[in-house]
């Protein structure tokens, strides 16, 4: 064994130097691209086209009470049922603070907030942080806006989904 080792050492000591000379040394870390999140504008059309694909038609927004108080706006409404979907900007998040559920991680559940009287309206809490994209910026493209419309069509999607099995009001 060990001889076999003194044979084989050195060869593998001579490959490593000779690949370095070659200049197949690894790349130095890069920084990641800068991104940024899925304008609200466009991310309602996403929404709403996404609503249409799952058979239900999206109706205007509106605004619900929270149970402490709040106003929480349902960017898009569907049509004939109670539950809706919120789009939470920056803005919006830092406007309710603490009266909504912090953000979900992209392998997290989606977030409900319960509201009305009887707390029976569901609403779906998508984070605008969770939609981004780089713009091109650096080097290579790693997220792009299709991958990020493409996630929020499915979000959306499973929780019209949801709520149809669930038979949501």
């Amino acid at each position: 064994m060990a001889t076999v080792l003194r044979t084989i050492l050195p060869l593998v000591a001579t490959a490593a130097l000779g690949a370095v000379a070659l200049g197949c040394a690894p790349e130095p870390v890069r920084a990641p691209n800068p991104t940024r999140s899925l304008d609200e504008r466009r991310a309602l059309e996403v929404i709403r086209r996404a609503v249409a694909q799952e058979g239900e038609k999206p109706a205007p927004a509106r605004e619900v009470e929270m149970r402490n108080g709040k106003a929480l706006r349902v960017d898009v409404s569907v049509d004939g049922h109670e539950f809706g979907i919120a789009y939470i900007s920056d803005d919006d998040a830092d406007k309710l603070g603490d009266a909504i559920k912090p953000p979900n991680g992209p392998d997290e559940k989606l977030r409900l907030e319960r509201v009305g009287p009887d707390g029976e309206v569901r609403i779906v809490l998508l984070y605008q942080t969770n939609y981004r994209y780089d713009d091109l910026a650096g080097e290579s493209h790693e997220l792009t806006t299709i991958t990020a419309e493409r996630t929020l069509t499915r979000d959306v999607r499973d929780f019209i989904t949801y709520a149809k099995t669930k038979k949501f009001k």
